[in-house]
């Protein structure tokens, strides 16, 4: 009960009734300030602590949503990167199988038409040499024509100019005139005209002409 007095006496000094220094009331009353004093700073202390606490976990939860938002937009950049790439690729590996098939196809054309070309020339070259063979043998025949043509027009020269001599001889028994120095120049020019024919086509075919014979 004593204690309680003192206390209303002490409350009453809280409210502004002086205290004597040094007394036990006194010593009361700065000791429930100090312990006044010191549930306000536990109190503060604790508030602060709540409110650091506060603030760590709003931090947290503030680095936590960015860090999952940045994750997820990493998630998205990558994910988005990796369809690329794989599209890419399978593109890539598209074209490449194109070349690699048109590349097999036109080695196998390449392969059948040098084949071809081959053969080709080898036909080419058999039908060359075939014709090469034939134009021989027309220029061998043509030119044992020329040969025997130029055979017979020398002996049907030499016989026509027998003929005519003779026919010359049994005339001149009758006619003077027919024996004239110009009817046998000009038979003479007409057989050295045939027998130059018959050189210039034999040159012309790699044959030497017959010589005229004399009369």
């Amino acid at each position: 009960m004593g204690k309680k007095g003192k206390g209303k006496k002490g409350g009453k000094e809280a409210l502004g009734v002086p205290m004597a220094p040094g007394g036990e009331d006194y010593h009361m009353y700065l000791s429930m300030q100090v312990e006044t004093l010191e549930r306000e700073l536990q109190v503060k202390s604790a508030q602060a602590e709540e409110a650091q606490r506060s603030e760590l976990e709003l931090r947290s939860r503030v680095m936590e949503d960015d860090f999952k938002q940045e994750q997820n937009t990493t998630y998205a950049v990558t994910a988005d990167m990796a369809r690329q790439y794989k599209a890419l690729q399978e593109e890539l590996i598209y074209k490449i199988n194109s070349l690699e098939i048109q590349l097999t196809e036109q080695k196998e054309e390449l392969d059948i038409t040098n084949h071809e070309l081959k053969e080709l020339t080898k036909d080419k070259d058999a039908d060359i040499e075939n014709k090469d063979q034939q134009i021989k043998q027309l220029n061998e025949r043509m030119n044992d024509m020329s040969a025997e043509f130029a055979s017979m027009l020398a002996e049907t020269l030499d016989l026509m100019k027998l003929h005519i001599n003779e026919k010359l001889s049994d005339a001149a028994l009758g006619d003077a005139d027919a024996s004239r120095p110009d009817f046998t120049q000009r038979l003479q020019d007409f057989s050295n005209k045939a027998y130059n024919a018959v050189a210039i086509s034999s040159k012309s075919d790699g044959h030497k002409a017959l010589p005229p014979s004399d009369a």
